[in-house]
């Protein structure tokens, strides 16, 4: 509702769709900027974020107006303070990224408590207090609290997913629609959990060859999930490389990873029933899949400017986060 009274405002003022559409373009544009500066990138870790930017899906849903353009300007901001936050420890940084997540809960609450988890860890492991115990501990540990607050909480988690989310998502989508798999049943939060093992896989590519072929049209959708699905796994094997430092590690391991699989547990009911719809749902977190690549590009970046904070305490590594090949 909120979305569509800016929509229908911001057409009031402009009087033009063309003008109306750029604005939002731009905002998600200014905030991918954002997330490009401050994470420094640089050699390979720029072409997994590329793959993902010059995604034909990404780019079209990112830039016409709606909930996905304003949750992709929101997450770059968010993501860009938060490797600024990184690199000078500075609580303004900080600041924004709070308002910015604020902002991401709003407009799809589901992915924003991921997002917020993610915060949470990313400031926790990345404080200067050190704990001598090694990433499979804290694994443990993490993955005990996180089971029992999913014990504590599931009466309501439960009652949540069977009468919100899940008739939602599937209202969503006509049954008419010759791309609605309406063999697609998901009652029960059982049903949910519970077949994640194929309907995950199936909501990130999209459609089925074999709906390709009835529907060649459905091509690009296709093709454009694979991709996806490729970006992710790679991001995947970045964050089990044994060579990366162990801060890294649990930076990733114990951060991002957790929130990833909440954000993707939370996109299935939405991207499953529709092939070609699916991918709206799920562009506006596709930055977010790519974050391996850019926290790994700011840490090396920043360990080159080390020097420099040395020799100049009041140098702000940020600045020149993009030195180098």
């Amino acid at each position: 509702m909120v979305i569509t009274l800016l929509s229908v405002k911001l057409l009031s003022l402009v009087n033009s769709e063309l003008v109306a559409h750029l604005v939002f373009s731009m905002f998600a544009a200014s905030g991918m900027a954002y997330l490009w500066v401050h994470a420094g990138l640089h050699g390979k870790y720029r072409w997994p974020v590329l793959a993902i930017m010059l995604n034909p899906c990404f780019g079209v849903w990112a830039s016409v107006i709606g909930r996905e353009s304003l949750f992709v300007g929101l997450l770059g901001y968010f993501m860009g303070a938060v490797l600024a936050y990184y690199t000078c420890k500075h609580l303004r940084h900080l600041l924004l990224a709070g308002v910015c997540l604020a902002g991401l809960i709003f407009v799809r609450s589901a992915y924003g408590i991921g997002l917020a988890i993610f915060l949470i860890m990313f400031v926790m492991y990345t404080l200067p207090i050190r704990m001598n115990l090694s990433a499979g501990v804290h694994i443990v540990l993490a993955v005990g609290l996180a089971a029992l607050l999913v014990i504590v909480a599931w009466p309501a988690l439960d009652n949540y997913l069977v009468n919100d989310i899940l008739p939602k998502a599937k209202s969503y989508f006509t049954l008419t629609s010759a791309t609605t798999r309406t063999w697609i049943q998901l009652r029960t939060s059982g049903d949910l959990f519970s077949g994640l093992w194929w309907s995950l896989p199936l909501a990130l590519v999209g459609p089925t060859p074999g709906e390709v072929a009835a529907r060649p049209v459905m091509l690009p959708f296709f093709v454009s999930g694979l991709v996806i699905v490729g970006v992710l796994l790679h991001q995947l094997w970045l964050t089990l490389n044994g060579a990366m430092p162990k801060s890294v590690r649990k930076v990733l391991m114990l951060a991002w990873l957790p929130s990833l699989v909440v954000i993707l547990i939370s996109y299935v009911p939405f991207g499953i029933y529709n092939p070609g719809s699916g991918i709206r749902y799920l562009c506006g977190v596709l930055p977010f899949l790519v974050f391996p690549a850019l926290f790994c590009s700011t840490v090396r970046a920043d360990s080159r400017c080390a020097p420099l904070r040395v020799m100049y305490p009041a140098h702000r590594s940020s600045r020149v986060l993009g030195a180098g090949p």
